[in-house]
C-alpha cells in the first residue's frame, strides 16, 4: 500500500512577479528551490510535455562536476504534433550530447510519442539517496512562464510506478528516431508552413510634384505616348523621379523596375491558399526554399551595391544632376498637356532627406536583407485550440483544394492530394475533408506521398 507524505505548505512560484502575492502567502521561488533540491540528488527524474534546452541543461549543470558521475539523470518530454518529431528530436539529442559532455554517465532523455495524444505530464524527482523528493504542478522543465508548482517528500509507491510507465513507454533518442506517422488533420496541417510575398518596398522612386486625383485621366492620355521626362517612373501616381535609373545611368520613358530581379519561385503550385496565407507543405518548403535564397541573395547584393554607389561622391553628384533634369523635363511636360501639378513643399530639402535616408537603408546589412525578402514561409501555428479559426482555416483549405482539383490541369500540391484520395466522386471541399480525415486514420501520409 502506496504512502503519501503532506504536501509542504509552501507553493513554488515561478515569475511571481506576475500576481501580487503578499507576505500572508506561503510562496517561494521555483527555480530558486529546484537548484537547491538538485544540487546534491544522486538521481534527477524530469518529466515535461514541453521544454525549453538551455535552462533545463543549466539546471542539471547546477550538480557540482564533483558528483555528476555518480548522478543518474532521466529527462523524458513529450511531442505534440507529428510534424514536431525532427526539430524534438534534434533537441533531445543536443539536450543529451551536453550533458555528456557535461560528465554525467549515460543520461536517458527520451521521447513519448503524441498518439493518441499529447503526453503533458510535468513531473520532477529528485532523489537523495532514499529519500525521494517531488515537485507536481504546471512547470514545464526550462519554463519560463509563470508557474505553480506544490512539493512534497518521501515515498510515493503509485508516482514511482507511473514513472517507470513513462520510462516504458519512451523512446531515448539514443536510439533510432521516431517515424513521423501522419493520422489526424492537424497532424497534416502542422507538417506544413505558411507562405507569404511582402509587398515589395518603395525604395527608390521620389515624387517631386503634387498631382491631383482629377489629373490621372489626363496623365494617362499623356502617357499613352512618349512623355520625354528623364529618370520618371510612370507606373507610379505621382510619375515620380526614378533613383534606380539615375544610378544606373539609364534615360528612358521605360526605365527599369527596382524590382528588375524579381524572383521567379512559383508558390501556387505548391501551396494551397487559406484564411491565413498559402499553405504549403514541408517537402515542398525544402524544395523552394534554396530558390528563394537563391534570388534573395542577390537581389540582396544589387542593393547593396546601389548603396555603395549612393555613397560615392560622383555618384551623389551625377543624381542630383539627374534629378534636377527629371524636375525640367517633368515641368516641360505638365506645362505641355495643361496639367496644373505644383512642386511639393521644400522639395530640394525633401529630396536630399529621402537620399541620405536610402543611403542609410542600403548600407545596412540587416535592412537590405529585409528589402530584399522576397517570400517568407514560417511553420504552421497551433491553431487548434481555436475551433473557430480551425474551422475557417479548413473551410478555406478544402474550398480551395476542391475547386483546383476540378481543372484539367492539377498543381503539384493538389494533384498529390487527389491521387492519395483516389476517389473521383469527391466534388464539394466538405466531401474532400472529411475523405482525407477517414483516410488518414486507415492510411498515415508520408513524405513519400507528395509528388
Amino acid at each position: 500500500m502506496s504512502r503519501t507524505r503532506a504536501v509542504s505548505p509552501t507553493i513554488y512560484v515561478a515569475r511571481p512577479d506576475l500576481l501580487e502575492l503578499g507576505n500572508d502567502v506561503d510562496h517561494d521561488d521555483l527555480q530558486g528551490v529546484l537548484k537547491k533540491e538538485i544540487v546534491n540528488a544522486t538521481e534527477v527524474t524530469i518529466f515535461g510535455g514541453f521544454y525549453s534546452v538551455e535552462p533545463l541543461i543549466r539546471l542539471c549543470a547546477t550538480i557540482p562536476k564533483r558528483s555528476r558521475k555518480n548522478c543518474r539523470i532521466r529527462i523524458v518530454v513529450g511531442l505534440d504534433t507529428t510534424a514536431s518529431i525532427p526539430t524534438t528530436w534534434d533537441d533531445m539529442r543536443r539536450v543529451r550530447s551536453r550533458l555528456l559532455a557535461e560528465k554525467f554517465v549515460d543520461p536517458i532523455v527520451a521521447i513519448v510519442d503524441s498518439r493518441p495524444v499529447h503526453f503533458h505530464t510535468k513531473l520532477f524527482r529528485f532523489m537523495h539517496r532514499t529519500h525521494p523528493v517531488w515537485f507536481i504542478g504546471s512547470a514545464n522543465p526550462g519554463s519560463a512562464r509563470h508557474e505553480l508548482m506544490v512539493r512534497f517528500g518521501g515515498r510515493h509507491d503509485a508516482l514511482s510506478a507511473y514513472i517507470r510507465a513513462v520510462l516504458a513507454k519512451a523512446v531515448d533518442v539514443g536510439s533510432v528516431a521516431i517515424n513521423p506517422r501522419i493520422h489526424t488533420l492537424r497532424d497534416f496541417f502542422m507538417a506544413g508552413v505558411l507562405c507569404h510575398r511582402p509587398r515589395p518596398p518603395r525604395l527608390f522612386t521620389f515624387d517631386a510634384f503634387q498631382i491631383k486625383p482629377t489629373h490621372r485621366d489626363q496623365l494617362s492620355a499623356a502617357l499613352a505616348g512618349s512623355a520625354g521626362v528623364s529618370h520618371a517612373s510612370p507606373e507610379t501616381n505621382g510619375f515620380g523621379f526614378n533613383l534606380l535609373s539615375a544610378l544606373e545611368k539609364t534615360d528612358s520613358d521605360q526605365p527599369r523596375s527596382s524590382n528588375a530581379a524579381k524572383d521567379r519561385t512559383a508558390l501556387s503550385p505548391y501551396s494551397i491558399d487559406t484564411v491565413f496565407g498559402r499553405w504549403m507543405p514541408s517537402a515542398y518548403a525544402d524544395r523552394v526554399r534554396g530558390h528563394i535564397v537563391s534570388g534573395d541573395r542577390k537581389r540582396a547584393q544589387r542593393l547593396m551595391m546601389l548603396g555603395n554607389r549612393l555613397q560615392d561622391h560622383d555618384g551623389l553628384h551625377e543624381i542630383r544632376r539627374a534629378f534636377l533634369e527629371h524636375v525640367t523635363s517633368m515641368e516641360a511636360f505638365l506645362s505641355a498637356h495643361q496639367i496644373d501639378a505644383r512642386e511639393i513643399p521644400n522639395r530640394m530639402q525633401r529630396f536630399e532627406a529621402f537620399i541620405a535616408a536610402r543611403i542609410r537603408s542600403l548600407t545596412n546589412p540587416e535592412a537590405v536583407e529585409r528589402y530584399a525578402r522576397s517570400v517568407m514561409l514560417t511553420a504552421m501555428p497551433d491553431i487548434w485550440a481555436d475551433e473557430s479559426a480551425v474551422q475557417d482555416f479548413e473551410d478555406s483549405f478544402f474550398d480551395d483544394l476542391a475547386f483546383r482539383a476540378d481543372a484539367k490541369t492539377k498543381p503539384a500540391v493538389v494533384r498529390s492530394i487527389v491521387d492519395w484520395l483516389d476517389d473521383p466522386s469527391l466534388v464539394t471541399g466538405e466531401d474532400v475533408r472529411k475523405a482525407l480525415e477517414a483516410g488518414l486514420m486507415e492510411v498515415p501520409w508520408t513524405e513519400s506521398d507528395w509528388v
